[in-house]
């Protein structure tokens, strides 16, 4: 009775979490972008994967003697670097000098300029980066930022712009075949195994429970008929 019991709830959770869609979220990731002595890599920004939530860090690297770079990006997309709300960083340099017990000695000192673009901050944005040689301006550099939109999309759900049902395309690249199949294999697999461990360890203790109700009765019996 107890064991059915069992075998019956753990169908009841298999069949939920095969049925229950699996969403992913969005980890934030940070594009690193590298200040030399003559350009910046990489320069335009354009890589899909660059979306909504992610961040970018502008990193000195130019080793010249008395060199430093500002960063500036046109957040507001107005046209105009520096304006409200823009981003625009201090003069970077290649180090900064650190006391005897690690704090910067000049707290304005920085080698990078860091920013996080917003949930809903999908666009194109530009940006400028002004290097300067013993004070005096020998580059100016200007790129822009792609921000893509960061889209979640469910297996089996259409798309904007998708076609489907009577009149569509029904083509599928070969790629995309293995790809999907390969997903669904692993999602199979991952739950049969899940749900295998779980329904060994409560069948043991559905026959150990059955062992200990059959030996105390037996035991019972043995004591009496030695008396």
């Amino acid at each position: 009775m107890g064991r059915s019991v069992w075998f019956k709830a753990l169908g009841v959770f298999f069949a939920l979490f095969l049925l229950t869609p699996s969403v992913s979220a969005h980890e934030q990731e940070t594009l690193n972008v590298i200040l030399v002595s003559d350009e910046i890599r990489p320069g335009n920004v354009t890589d899909t994967a660059f979306v909504e939530g992610n961040g970018i860090v502008f990193r000195m690297r130019d080793s010249t003697e008395n060199a430093s770079m500002q960063i500036r990006i046109d957040l507001n997309q107005d046209g105009v670097f520096g304006g409200d709300g823009d981003s625009m960083s201090v003069w970077l340099t290649r180090s900064c000098t650190l006391d005897e017990n690690g704090t910067l000695e000049d707290e304005s000192c920085a080698v990078s300029h860091a920013l996080v673009f917003g949930n809903a901050s999908a666009g194109t944005y530009a940006y400028q980066v002004e290097r300067v040689v013993n004070n005096s301006t020998t580059d100016v550099w200007n790129h822009s930022v792609i921000v893509h939109q960061d889209i979640h999309e469910e297996p089996g759900q259409p798309s904007i712009g998708d076609c489907f049902g009577a009149g569509c395309d029904d083509a599928v690249s070969d790629d995309e075949q293995v790809k999907q199949s390969l997903i669904t294999t692993e999602n199979t697999l991952y739950a049969v195994m899940v749900f295998a461990a779980l329904g060994i360890f409560m069948l043991a203790i559905s026959i150990r429970n059955d062992r200990a109700n059959r030996d105390g009765p037996e035991s019972i019996e043995l004591t009496q008929e030695s008396e």
